[in-house]
């Protein structure tokens, strides 16, 4: 957000848009995050049930896919990634280019972070024997209220 806020402070013509649209995903991605996949995780591992770790990899696939959109940097997305910052860069705005590749490096790391977490919690995963027809059957039998409670 605030490498976005240099960006339309360096009068990018997308700098409004992007602000708005990294407020936004910093309200919503936060608790996302936690109800979609690491809630999920958790649970996985404590109870050892195939209906969270499929419900984690779901949502984390999805989180991965976000990280690689945010890497990009696509003006006007609410991002200071590659695009964003080469423009910040181009156009001699070097504060705002330099915010743009902390962000950006953030988002590469924060993203081979779960893409790593995600490839070993697939082999745990697989080494449990657990399957997505044991997930079926455990959401059949415990119903989608058992994601959410803690028995």
């Amino acid at each position: 957000m605030v490498a976005c806020i240099l960006i339309l402070v360096a009068g990018s013509s997308h700098g409004g848009s992007d602000l708005d649209a990294s407020i936004v995903f910093l309200i919503f991605i936060t608790p996302l995050s936690f109800f979609l996949w690491y809630r999920p995780i958790y649970n996985g591992y404590m109870k050892e049930q195939s209906l969270y770790f499929y419900a984690y990899f779901v949502f984390c696939g999805f989180h991965l896919a976000y990280s690689l959109y945010m890497i990009i940097g696509i003006p006007s997305t609410g991002s200071a990634g590659l695009i964003q910052t080469i423009q910040m860069y181009t156009k001699g705005h070097i504060v705002a280019g330099v915010f743009g590749t902390i962000a950006t490096v953030g988002w590469v790391v924060q993203g081979i972070g779960n893409a790593l977490y995600y490839r070993q919690i697939w082999a745990h995963h697989k080494a449990q024997g657990h399957s997505v027809e044991k997930a079926k059957t455990e959401l059949a039998t415990r119903g989608a209220k058992a994601y959410f409670t803690r028995g």
